[in-house]
């Protein structure tokens, strides 16, 4: 995973644009804001997601069921409480997607199915690192992870952020795709805030997969963490 930007976004109170092999999206969120009288909770802030597709209007029946996906997540790690009668806006635009021009070519129907978990792994992790640019308070750390299992003879066990050949992406065979969101706490992975699988899998499988899931995680969060070493040294430079 690669972060290009930080902090782009003038009228954000907090942005991320990122890259990762193969798709790009720039996530603003906004917040709190004073929302409209039907999104104001007594108690808790509310969350609103909207996620616009690469091309075209949206968002589409595809873009809102990721956004559900995505909300789902963020209301169970936004310190909502200390925000009630507010509004947490979370806006995310896919720049870039590996499968823009080919859909579900070549006789591949999991084409569009790889695609669209593309998409939302990086708006999970996008997400993340625009909260924690937004100050917005936090329960946990999270990051999401995107692996796949191969039909070939020999199945391998593909984490798709790192597939940086399109060619070979788009040609791929998966007898499964998993989406795997982990909490984070005390700079370990604990719980599974979510996990999405499509396709044909068994127990050992999932097993492979969760154990892969949480190596990324740990990998990834290190990554995140220098990130964010590097936006504090640049936020407080004056001090020096």
């Amino acid at each position: 995973m690669s972060y290009s930007k930080y902090s782009i976004l003038e009228n954000h109170d907090g942005s991320c644009e990122l890259s990762t092999q193969n798709s790009k999206v720039i996530v603003g969120i906004s917040g709190p804001l004073e929302p409209k009288q039907r999104h104001r909770l007594p108690l808790q802030s509310a969350i609103e997601v909207i996620i616009k597709p690469s091309s075209g209007l949206g968002p589409t029946t595809r873009e809102v069921l990721m956004q559900d996906k995505l909300a789902t997540v963020l209301q169970a790690v936004i310190v909502t409480e200390l925000y009630p009668r507010k509004l947490i806006q979370v806006n995310a635009q896919i720049l870039e997607s590996p499968f823009d021009e080919f859909g579900s070519m070549n006789g591949n129907t999991f084409n569009e199915i790889t695609s669209s978990m593309i998409d939302l792994n990086s708006c999970f992790n996008s997400s993340f690192i625009s909260l924690c640019d937004a100050s917005i308070a936090l329960k946990s750390s999270f990051v999401s992870s995107l692996l796949a299992i191969t039909e070939e003879n020999s199945s391998k066990l593909i984490n798709l952020a790192n597939v940086s050949d399109l060619d070979t992406l788009r040609s791929y065979n998966f007898k499964s795709l998993h989406l795997v969101v982990l909490e984070i706490e005390e700079n370990k992975p604990t719980n599974i805030l979510l996990l999405d699988s499509k396709g044909d899998f068994n127990d050992d499988d999932l097993v492979k997969v969760l154990d892969a899931a949480q190596q990324n995680t740990s990998a990834e969060f290190k990554n995140i963490r220098s990130l964010f070493k590097e936006k504090l040294s640049q936020d407080f430079i004056w001090k020096k």
